[in-house]
């Protein structure tokens, strides 16, 4: 019999010297290490509960006038949650049952005491209780997972909103003003690029404290995912006063960071929308302070609050890319590129996902979505693009499933076409038109479009689960979505984003978290695809933490149609 090898600290409770003194007797017998506490008064119980370790209580019914479940009221115990096994003389079966049901883990009559026995039920109370601390603490961690970024400490998009929502009904009902200031450091990729991934998190992880420090306690500051984190500023008098807390931020983030004995210089842009002058709902807000901080980035700024003026400019300017994007689908600029997603265990590949290219007609050199897409998202262009993308990816993978090549497509849905009433017509008319199985199709929409848009995103998903169609949250992680929500959308699959993956083999916590998510979608019935493996090396670890299918640069780049039958062979 298995036996653990610390010792273990027992409180054996009753007022009885002779049944006390027999119980001890056993228990000197056991194969198990015990140090022995006894007590013969609930009084005199709670207090070796309060100061002293024990690991488990020995507690009989009737203690003098008490009855021994009573101790299970103490504040102290409610707090620890020690495992009780309950040893009288009672035998009665009601008792027992209550007693349990109460919250006691095991009974032994007296009568039927004996060292097998005892040694036999202290093991299996043991366990329990240790495997229910562990679940306690894999619970506690996924809740505080929902709530707080990982890495910065910071709160996430989902507790970011409900704090706004707080901090909205106070506004209204107390007639005052707040703020809000969205985040975006700028060329932060280039910090990743050059100096890897665990510096960029070194560098987020200063910059959250800096953050902290140039704000008051009642004041909030989140990281939305990625480089873009966001504040609220509670009670704020007038937009001087926001602006005065930008420049604060902003001269405090331009102090170089020494990572690595390389000096790091961030600078950041802030756009700013102030209640009520700016908006009454969140969502008006949020668009705005997203707006005056894109226009902050375009001119060179460093913050600056929202504006007419401002969004006349900017639409100018969008209105014009948009317009030469529409042209581009119409000229047939656009072209996919397709990323393997493989089987962890077997290696096997399971699908593609297809990556938008725009190859102007002047062959200047390719265009990469990170240049074209929030241009789109800000202007009528999306519509056409996603249509353009759908057709593109059905219309090249029917070609691989005629050529004997099966391969499942994902494709990436934007924020705004939740809110598009044709797109289920339009997806519906594609599958038909194209002769490819629904089930074959998987739309990707990022975390962070998700939570932008919880409700629209529900209703969506539910009608895509219809038809069909696969969905998958992109990015997952980096704003950590409720647990509630994940749940109530019922998404086919999880991606983990990238920066869980990049230092895996020196980040515990890293590993931690992967395996927690995996433990989650399991539970869920949700596939998991980890994102950006550039370690080959990592599939086997990826796999033992529950992981089941991957992508990155150390399986295969993007790449074009035409390169991808050749790329499954030589895979082979």
């Amino acid at each position: 019999m298995e036996t653990p090898n610390d010792t273990i600290h027992l409180l054996l409770v009753d007022d009885d010297d002779v049944d006390r003194e027999r119980t001890r007797r056993f228990l000197r017998n056991l194969q198990i290490n015990c140090a022995i506490t006894e007590a013969d008064s609930i009084s005199e119980a709670k207090k070796h509960i309060k100061d002293d370790k024990i690991d488990c209580i020995l507690l009989d019914y009737h203690i003098g006038e008490s009855i021994g479940t009573d101790i299970l009221s103490d504040s102290h115990y409610l707090k620890l949650k020690l495992p009780i096994v309950l040893i009288t003389g009672q035998g009665d079966e009601r008792i027992a049952a209550k007693a349990i049901q109460d919250g006691i883990y095991d009974y032994i009559p007296k009568a039927q005491l004996s060292v097998n026995l005892l040694e036999s039920v202290l093991l299996s109370v043991l366990r329990r209780a240790k495997l229910e601390q562990e679940l306690k603490a894999q619970q506690d961690r996924l809740e505080y997972l929902s709530f707080y970024d990982s890495l910065t400490g910071l709160a996430n998009r989902a507790l970011y909103f409900d704090r706004l929502k707080q901090v909205l009904q106070l506004a209204q009902r107390n007639d005052r003003t707040f703020a809000i200031l969205q985040i975006d450091l700028d060329l932060f990729k280039a910090v990743n690029d050059t100096y890897g991934h665990a510096a960029g998190d070194n560098v987020l992880v200063v910059v959250a404290r800096r953050m902290r420090e140039c704000l008051r306690a009642t004041d909030t500051v989140a990281r939305l995912g990625g480089d873009e984190f966001a504040v609220v500023l509670t009670e704020i008098h007038s937009p001087q006063d926001a602006s005065l807390v930008a420049d604060k931020i902003s001269i405090a983030l331009r102090e170089p960071i020494l990572i690595d004995n390389h000096l790091i210089r961030i600078d950041s842009s802030i756009g700013i929308a102030l209640y009520p002058e700016q908006g009454q709902n969140l969502d008006l807000l949020l668009m705005k302070a997203d707006r005056a901080m894109y226009f902050v980035k375009r001119n060179q700024k460093s913050s600056m609050v929202y504006s007419e003026e401002m969004e006349a400019s900017t639409q100018q300017s969008s209105f014009l890319k948009a317009d030469k994007l529409s042209l581009a689908i119409e000229n047939k600029e656009l072209f996919l590129e397709y990323q393997p997603i493989i089987n962890l265990l077997n290696r096997k590949v399971r699908s593609v996902e297809a990556l938008v290219r725009w190859q102007p007609s002047d062959k200047t050199g390719i265009i990469y979505p990170g240049d074209f897409i929030p241009d789109a998202e800000s202007s009528e262009a999306i519509y056409p693009l996603t249509y353009a993308v759908i057709d593109l990816a059905l219309n090249q993978t029917k070609k691989w499933y005629d050529a004997s090549i099966a391969m499942p497509v994902s494709i990436n849905l934007s924020a705004r076409m939740l809110d598009d009433s044709d797109l289920p017509k339009y997806l519906m008319n594609a599958l038909d038109s194209h002769k490819f199985p629904a089930s074959c199709v998987t739309l990707e929409l990022t975390e962070t479009a998700v939570m932008s848009n919880i409700e629209q995103a529900r209703k969506v998903f539910r009608m895509l689960n219809k038809m069909g169609i696969k969905t998958s949250i992109d990015d997952f992680g980096v704003g950590f979505t409720s647990l509630k929500y994940l749940q109530e959308l019922e998404v086919s699959e999880i991606k983990i984003d990238k920066a869980f993956t990049a230092d895996l083999d020196r980040k515990f916590r890293s590993e931690i978290i992967i395996q927690s998510i995996a433990m989650l979608a399991k539970g869920l019935n949700t596939s998991i695809v980890v994102e950006g493996i550039e370690d080959i090396g990592l599939l086997q670890k990826l796999h033992r933490l529950g992981c089941q299918f991957g992508q990155g640069y150390g399986i295969a780049r993007p790449m074009p149609d035409i390169h991808f039958p050749q790329w499954i062979q030589d895979w082979k």
